[in-house]
């Protein structure tokens, strides 16, 4: 008697493989662009964290806006993009947020996310955070994928909390 497995025995098994890989890509594809904007939406959060502790750690406003260029705050139809990136920069001396910051003030440049991220701000002014690290004006900003048709919301609180909200507004 020979040792081994027959042909129609590695064919049952080779079958079976296929149509479990089958039926896991799209989940597997699905939980991958989920995690994809997830990861996203962390890095915007993580920013306006980071430029709300700056402004209380410096005893200044700071100002976050979108940028595609890293160099100046969106105009246009990119003003309220955020998926081109964005940028966190010190107010200007006369205390307002401009919409091309001198270079020495920029403290933080974020790149783009990609052209599948939806990721859009409620107006195309620039955020800030006083010096006691208050938005004193609720933002918000659209994110999502169009690949998987998932939609949150970044919700910039008055009082400079910021989270994730599923679905398409900041109530709770």
């Amino acid at each position: 008697m020979t040792k081994g497995f027959t042909l129609l025995e590695v064919l049952v098994t080779i079958a079976v493989a296929a149509i479990l890989v089958a039926v896991a890509m799209p989940s597997y594809h699905r939980m991958v662009e989920r995690n994809s904007l997830t990861a996203g939406l962390n890095d915007l959060v993580a920013t306006l964290n980071y430029a709300r502790s700056q402004a209380v750690s410096r005893g200044t406003t700071i100002c976050v806006c979108s940028s595609g260029s890293q160099t100046a705050c969106g105009s246009g139809r990119a003003a309220g993009d955020w998926r081109s990136g964005w940028i966190v920069y010190r107010q200007d001396s006369d205390g307002s947020c401009p919409a091309t910051p001198v270079d020495d003030r920029i403290i933080r440049v974020h790149a783009g996310l990609g052209p599948d991220f939806l990721l859009r701000g409620d107006n195309g002014t620039p955020l800030s955070f006083n010096s006691s690290g208050f938005a004193m004006v609720g933002r918000t900003i659209q994110g999502g994928r169009s690949d998987i048709g998932i939609t949150r919301v970044v919700c910039i609180a008055a009082t400079g909390r910021v989270r994730i909200a599923d679905g398409k507004s900041c109530s709770e």
